[in-house]
């Protein structure tokens, strides 16, 4: 089946920019599909039998692939490898853009450069190890590897909370491992071909690697001193008593374990080298905390009886690996994760290589097909439901230029008519405790921009909107938003511009814990003007400040009514109508009175957003609301 690849809006319809979103932002919600320039697949014809019958198998794994996953706002490519101990395919999906520096001649998608995220289809490959390169050296493979559960860090685990610790049901019936990776491994009978390594084996080969360990500092010896012997002798002493101050340890060991050496060895190090070998702390005792995180690593071998076999056409085992992603990673990589936990179809090809006459004379056809169908043809009409965006028109009065109360959204979903980036941490409509109507919960650090923004603002202009923070905190700061007016245009792809010429002020409200009033009150009105060129300048430190206390929102005080007012290049801000703070007192980087006391003359805004700089994202939540802005 071909999978073409489909082609760029390039030809916007009749529809003003401002009436429509644009078509980056469709772009989040739009089904790409694969690249069909076979640039990162550098596998050469194969000239044997054996080789052929494997690329053979790999190009099923792409077709596979490609029916069962589709991507959305990113563009697939497959890369099919044969190497001495396996075979397989790395597969990317990348990011992309209607920038014309990113389309080819036909005004097709091409891949951003290093903008990707990988998943694989490999035989024989273990994911989330590490070859213990000392011993391998030496005649001997063994390997670490990131038990299943392993998380890296805190946010891991967030984000596998509420989700399924085998990944999905359509890999229930295999082999699943959470670590680095969320990988689903078909084996024969469902067992792996992997041996646990004892302590006693793991010392021993540890201790027999010793000599190719001095080898090696023998030939780096010669290669930095070719001339001189004496120097190379010399060296090679003092390197060998390095060597043999581990022989010792390894004995050390070895007699403190003497009870379990029969026992799987799990050590410490993730990366074992020599020098893990250590006896404080002990190789084989994690503390406590990485008893916790597991970030212990058990140590394993190949089958010494199938390790042979690890070249042959049928693989040993098959591994389908591919990053854990939640919706807030955005829908490039959520619809990559659910494609491939939900819709690859693990009982076809494992069968297919482990019991083929089950499938035989059966065509490969992705599991829980009428979900992907469905979710596919979800997001072609979501895109042109956003083709036909709501006016706020309508509820325009006087001097207003802009209004947003959210209502035209739905709890749950997208605001209407506002640009962000669907990945991480992002803006969402929803209700707030204690508030009437929608609220906007802002993203962490991932701005929100109006899009039905009459840009340029009139020069003489104000903008209100309310603020709402989650309340009862008990860290010394809870919600925080930042406010950006900028004189240039948005990037194409969604991103603050601040290069060229140009003025931009960030205004990041902070509430603050009313337990600290007396002292170390952190609540805070942060304000920064920057300038291209240069106004404002101090000690080689370029921009206009302002640090203002926020008592008005706190951890009790949860909303407040922001004002922007900028009149004749003035910028004031105001807090529940009362004035906090003007440009005309703002001060340089140190403390020296302002040049430039506001904006540069005939300055106008043609960008303004919104985004959550909350320290407890994970915990506290911001909220934006009632959006209006009025020319003065």
């Amino acid at each position: 089946m071909k999978i073409a690849v489909i082609p760029a809006l390039l030809l916007l319809s009749a529809l003003s920019a401002r009436a429509q979103l644009t078509a980056e932002q469709r772009l989040q919600d739009s089904v790409v599909g694969w690249w069909s320039n076979p640039r990162y697949d550098k596998l050469k014809p194969a000239a044997d039998a054996l080789g052929k019958r494997k690329t053979e198998n790999l190009n099923r794994f792409v077709e596979w692939m490609k029916k069962s996953y589709t991507p959305v706002a990113g563009l697939g490519t497959s890369s099919r490898y044969i190497s001495k101990t396996g075979y397989g395919v790395s597969f990317l999906v990348w990011n992309v853009s209607h920038d014309k520096r990113w389309l080819d001649e036909k005004g097709h998608f091409r891949p951003i450069p290093e903008e990707n995220t990988p998943f694989w289809v490999a035989t024989n490959m273990v994911f989330g190890a590490y070859t213990i390169e000392f011993i391998q050296k030496s005649g001997k493979n063994m390997f670490t590897m990131q038990p299943d559960g392993y998380a890296k860090g805190d946010w891991v685990v967030k984000k596998r909370k509420g989700t399924d610790p085998r990944i999905h049901a359509n890999a229930h019936n295999y082999i699943t491992w959470l670590n680095e990776w969320n990988t689903v491994y078909l084996a024969p009978g469902n067992k792996m071909p992997i041996v646990a390594v004892t302590k006693g084996e793991l010392l021993q080969a540890a201790e027999d690697a010793l000599e190719s360990v001095a080898a090696e500092e023998k030939k780096t010896i010669a290669s930095q001193w070719p001339t001189n012997p004496k120097a190379q002798e010399e060296a090679f002493e003092s390197r060998k008593k390095n060597i043999d101050s581990y022989r010792a340890k390894i004995q050390t060991l070895r007699d403190k374990h003497r009870a379990t050496l029969n026992e799987p060895a799990v050590v410490r190090d993730m990366q074992v080298s020599m020098y893990s070998f250590g006896t404080d702390p002990d190789i084989f005792v994690p503390d406590k905390q990485q008893l916790e995180q597991k970030h212990y690593y058990p140590v394993y071998k190949i089958d010494p009886a199938l390790e042979s076999k690890l070249g042959d056409e049928k693989p040993l085992w098959i591994a389908v690996a591919f990053p854990p992603e939640t919706k807030e990673d955005g829908n490039q990589l959520y619809e990559m994760y659910t494609a491939l936990s939900q819709n690859f179809n693990y009982e076809y090809v494992y069968n297919y290589f482990f019991d083929p006459e089950k499938v035989k004379g059966k065509p490969y056809v992705p599991a829980n097909e009428d979900q992907l169908k469905a979710r596919l043809n979800a997001y072609r009409e979501r895109s042109k439901t956003a083709m036909q965006p709501v006016s706020n028109a309508a509820k325009l009065t006087g001097n207003q230029v802009f209004f947003d109360d959210f209502s035209a959204g739905t709890v749950g979903g997208d605001p209407p008519n506002w640009f962000f980036r669907k990945q991480s941490e992002h803006a969402v409509l929803t209700n707030v405790p204690g508030q009437s109507g929608n609220w906007l919960q802002l993203g962490y650090f991932n701005a929100v921009w109006p899009t039905l923004m009459p840009y340029p603002l009139p020069p003489n202009f104000s903008l209100e909107f309310d603020l709402a923070t989650d309340g009862d905190f008990t860290h010394m700061t809870g919600g925080s938003a930042m406010l950006t007016l900028n004189s240039r245009k948005m990037l194409t792809r969604g991103a603050e511009n601040n290069s060229g010429p140009g003025a931009v002020v960030t205004i990041n409200l902070i509430s603050g814990n009313e337990a600290n009033h007396a002292s170390n009150y952190r609540g805070l009105i942060d304000i920064d003007l920057n300038t291209s060129p240069s106004q404002n300048v101090q000690n080689f430190n370029e921009g206009a400040v302002s640090d203002v206390p926020l008592t008005e929102f706190t951890n009790n005080k949860t909303k407040i009514h922001v004002g922007v007012r900028v009149v004749n290049n003035t910028i004031s801000v105001f807090i529940n109508g009362k004035e906090k703070s003007t440009s005309k007192d703002w001060k340089l980087k140190y403390g020296a009175p302002c040049v430039t006391c506001g904006f540069p003359e005939n300055t106008r805004i043609q960008s303004i957003n919104w985004k959550s700089t909350t320290d407890k994202s994970g915990e506290i939540k911001v909220y934006l609301g009632n959006v209006k802005i009025e020319k003065l």
